[in-house]
């Protein structure tokens, strides 16, 4: 169901929807990176010291074109840089603003303000976040509510309890929808136009105001289209297909009502039958008593005439009368359209003409439509079931003999190519030179000879109880316990037989056949196939009990689903190759297997389900009991119990491990040992590296290309390969030194800088040397003469690249 589907939807959005909507709008600080990037530029040495006019402990000023700044004791930052001005108090204050368009951030303790373009973004960090923008304004409160707004839709909701309260409104269009959800369970649609169109209280009722209505517990559902109605309750189902023009009503399975152009159909079975198409039609009618004596008057107009409509019926058409009578004749109807006329008698399967079509009319039907008899105009209707319509024009000269005239008993035309005879209700006759029928006693029995295929038919009681045959067809019946017919198509034989409670089905041709039986609705089933391209096989199924397969390889019995067994006799070719060699035993039957739950066994594998399943073969064995695998063959083994112990032997190695060498590992191969470890302790020797790891004493690698020690609790640790070589004591705590070998570039750091540091730069040659990170002293040179020497950033000797000496910034 739709609604059902959008309501999970709504339920899952409302819950994340201030993790994607809210909650990125103010739990980090909004950054822009081409306005950021330009203060992490790196300026050391000479260029610094052009470009800053003060720097010591407290502050440090830069003053250059277009770059100024100002920082002071650590706490406060000024930026006027070509992108933006920047200013912070940490951590109190933070403000950015570009200097090329509209983006501008602000924050003072955790109240936080973003303008970028034309929105605006606000929190008061983490409880409440509200913003607009040119269509479109939000507010959440954390975790309470949120809402926001665009051209298109307004929602409102609760998304730490989605359960409670959920509410969209859609803002745009001619339709304007607003869609409401109450503790998940009750759900609203409202629009402008419509109203209320949809609602649902799970899981009693789901509504759609131009759709559906659907009641689960009550296994009710109707669909109220424009152009298709359909209801739906238990047994009973109707529909209406007005573009179609088709209903249909069916009451399973006793009750059915169909209508389409050309069609109908009416059933209450077994009783009461009425079809008809656009060739024929049929009546059967067991509950006569249904419907009492009833008389009808009625006035009708056609093409400005206007006629008396008379209706008779005794016990529901037991003994019917139809007529029609003009009363008044309309002088502005100059030419009337008639149907067309019928030159010559003639045998049809559907009248063609009505009281409806007619001047003048009337009609008799007898026993429920079984004989039946009509005038209209000059055109007549005869037909005593199951014979078809015969229909002449009383004003041509044909031969029709009609006694007594007004209500006919006998009948009788012959002509040399159509006869049709009727002594109501003892005989009747119909031929023509394709074919032969004949009634006697109504429909006590039939005779139907058609020259077609050489078609013979009896009938007693028709339809109850029939009996055909023909070059292509037979068949016989006794409705509504016995169906039987035979016939075929292309080169297959078709046999079936139908019962209340059975079906039999026989197919055959050359070389091949295919028998099926099923009896329901036990659903108990035999099958047998014989087909030159498979085995012959037999197939007996009583569902759910027993089942049995038989073929000529062998035969597999199951009883009650806990018990099959299954045997097999050698193939074909093996016989063959036995007859071949001269060998004429019989053949050998083995048993496939054997399942008596929980166990089961073949003849390579022995089970109990689920504990353990056990399989061998010719060259060894594998085994899964207990949640233990273990593989055997003669050249070696793999065992593994959850990955916990885990065993392998091959002809070229042996590896014992536990947890994929995480917890233990053990390698070896003929000539060697390739891996001995406890958990990180042990020796490890690898293709491409060979470790030695005892730490906290030693631990050493070595590759092609580097190596690395490690001695104590990272007393000392060393790698060097082609690119650097590094150096660290206590950790790189007492000790650092990286150098990069391709352009020598190097990094020492002792005691992490606080007792000495040196450092270089690419760029001018520039080295740096001093302690305390260079807070208590520091001293920098550069291969362009540059030097600087700085003691607790108070005092600072500087000579310049021109030469220039100057103390604490003064010229000397």
């Amino acid at each position: 169901m739709d609604i059902f589907r959008r309501t999970l939807t709504t339920l899952y959005q409302s819950i994340f929807v201030f993790i994607f909507f809210a909650l990125p709008c103010g739990l980090n600080a909004k950054t822009w990176y081409d306005l950021e990037s330009e203060k992490e530029t790196k300026i050391y040495g000479s260029e610094r010291s052009a470009k800053f006019t003060a720097s010591n402990i407290f502050y440090d000023v830069e003053n250059w074109t277009n770059h100024h700044s100002i920082r002071a004791l650590g706490f406060y930052r000024y930026y006027d840089y070509p992108k933006a001005k920047t200013k912070s108090i940490f951590p109190f204050y933070y403000h950015i603003q570009s200097k090329s368009d509209n983006r501008e951030y602000k924050r003072i303790l955790n109240l936080n303000r973003t303008i970028e373009r034309e929105g605006v973004d606000q929190s008061f960090y983490p409880f409440i976040f509200w913003g607009k923008d040119t269509n479109s304004s939000y507010l959440t409160t954390v975790p309470f509510f949120f809402s926001n707004k665009n051209d298109v839709r307004s929602r409102f909701g609760f998304p730490i309890l989605p359960l409670l309260y959920y509410h969209n409104r859609e803002t745009a269009g001619e339709n304007k929808n607003h869609y409401t959800r109450l503790l998940t369970l009750l759900h609203l649609e409202v629009n402008d136009k419509k109203g209320l169109h949809e609602f649902s209280i799970f899981p009693l009722v789901y509504y759609s105001k131009e759709n559906y209505l659907f009641l689960p517990l009550l296994l009710f559902y109707q669909n109220n289209r424009s152009n298709f109605n359909e209801y739906w309750f238990g047994p009973i189902y109707y529909s209406d297909d007005k573009v179609k023009d088709e209903r249909l009503i069916v009451g399973f399975p006793f009750l059915g009502h169909y209508r389409a152009p050309g069609k109908e159909f009416d059933l209450i079975f077994p009783l009461y039958i009425n079809y008809s198409d656009s060739e024929e039609d049929y009546h059967i009618n067991l509950l006569w008593y249904t419907k009492t004596n009833s008389a009808n008057v009625n006035l009708a107009s056609s093409d400005g005439n206007v006629y008396v409509d008379f209706d008779f019926g005794v016990l529901y058409n037991l003994v019917g009368y139809s007529q029609r009578t003009k009363v008044l004749d309309s002088k502005l109807v100059t030419e009337k359209i008639k149907p067309s006329e019928i030159k010559d008698p003639q045998v049809i399967k559907k009248r063609q003409f009505k009281r409806e079509s007619s001047d003048s009319f009337i009609g008799y039907n007898l026993l429920f439509g079984v004989f039946s008899y009509e005038r209209a105009d000059s055109k007549r209707h005869i037909r005593l079931l199951p014979l078809a319509w015969f229909t002449w024009d009383e004003s041509s000269d044909d031969n029709v003999v009609l006694l007594p005239p007004f209500f006919p008993i006998w009948f009788s035309y012959q002509s040399d190519d159509l006869e049709y005879k009727v002594l109501f209700p003892l005989y009747g006759k119909q031929k023509d030179k394709d074919s032969e029928f004949r009634a006697y006693l109504l429909n006590l029995y039939l005779t139907e000879d058609v020259k077609e295929n050489n078609r013979k038919e009896r009938s007693y009681f028709w339809p109850l109880i029939n009996v055909y045959e023909s070059d292509i067809d037979s068949g016989h019946r006794v409705l509504p316990f016995y169906v039987q017919r035979n016939y075929t198509r292309e080169q297959y034989q078709h046999g079936d037989t139908f019962t209340l409670f059975s079906s039999y089905r026989k197919t055959t041709a050359p070389s091949y056949s295919d028998t099926k039986f099923l009896i329901w609705p036990f659903w108990i089933s035999y099958e047998y196939k014989n087909s030159p391209y498979h085995e012959k096989e037999k197939t007996v199924w009583i569902t759910p009990f027993f089942y049995r397969n038989m073929r000529e390889s062998g035969t597999r019995t199951n009883f009650l689903w806990f018990m099959d067994w299954e045997w097999q006799k050698e193939s074909a070719l093996v016989k063959n190759l036995k007859l071949k060699s001269g060998e004429n035993s019989e053949p050998k039957e083995s048993l496939s297997h054997l399942l008596i739950f929980p166990f089961y066994k073949t003849h390579s594998s022995f089970s109990v389900i689920p504990f353990s399943f056990n399989h061998w073969y010719s060259g060894g064995f594998t085994t899964f009991t207990l949640l233990n695998y273990l593989k055997w063959e003669k050249t070696g083994h793999y065992y593994n119990f959850l990955y916990l112990i885990e065993s392998e032997n091959t002809e070229s190695s042996y590896q014992f491990r536990s947890l994929g060498d995480l917890f233990w590992g053990f390698r070896r191969e003929p000539s060697r040992i390739n891996r001995m470890t406890f958990l990180w302790l042990g020796y490890d020797d690898r293709s491409y590296k060979t470790i030695y790891n005892f730490f906290p004493i030693i631990r050493t690698a070595d590759a092609e290309k580097e190596k690395s020690r490690l001695y104590g609790p990272f007393l000392y640790y060393l790698f060097d390969s082609e690119e650097e070589k590094t150096e660290l004591l206590i950790a790189g705590l007492g000790y650092y030194h990286n150098k990069t070998k391709s352009d020598s570039q190097y990094s020492t750091y002792i005691l992490l800088g606080a007792l000495y540091q040196e450092k270089t730069e690419i760029e001018r040659g520039y080295v740096k040397r001093g302690s305390l990170w260079g807070w208590l002293w520091e001293y920098q040179t550069e291969d362009n003469g540059y030097e600087k020497f700085s003691i607790l950033k108070l005092f600072s000797y500087t000579k310049e690249t021109d030469g220039t000496k100057k103390i604490m910034g003064i010229s000397i």
